[in-house]
Formats: structure tokens, sequence, C-alpha cells
């Protein structure tokens, strides 16, 4: 199939927003950015969809390949 653009798809993209309570405080995990653009500044951890992967598969990938965690029960939030 042909395409006039350079992806197949539209760049999709998932975020986590982890939180905890620790004692009387909410706390939200976030990552320094590695990458360029906006290398060294905290986001959300996320990224893009892989071909073929669901947003729930990404945003585990995602989580695990930046922050290490695994097995979270995850909720989507529309």
């Amino acid at each position: 199939m042909s395409y006039t653009y350079q992806h197949p798809r539209p760049a999709v993209t998932v975020d986590a927003v982890v939180l905890r309570i620790k004692g009387f405080i909410l706390e939200i995990l976030l990552i320094q950015r590695a990458n360029e653009p906006f290398k060294d500044m905290w986001a959300l951890p996320g990224g893009f969809l892989d071909m073929n992967e669901t947003l729930e598969e990404a945003i585990h990938r995602e989580l695990e390949e930046e922050t290490n965690l695994k097995g979270l029960e995850l909720e989507q939030l529309h």
C-alpha cells in the first residue's frame, strides 16, 4: 500500500500517571527525558505505540522500559 507520508498510520502515544500516597503526601512518578526534544526535562513515563500493539501493551512496555515497573494494575482514563 502506498502512503503520502512517512508513516503508515498516525503517531499515537501513551502516557502513565502513576500516583502513590506516602504519609499524607500525594506523589507522582516522573522520568527525566534522555533524548531531545526537551532532554533532561521532567515528564510522565510514556511513548509511541509500536505497530500492531494495543494501548495497554504499549503503556506496560513503556513503564517497564523507562522505570523498570512491571505488573501494575492500570486504568485507562478517557
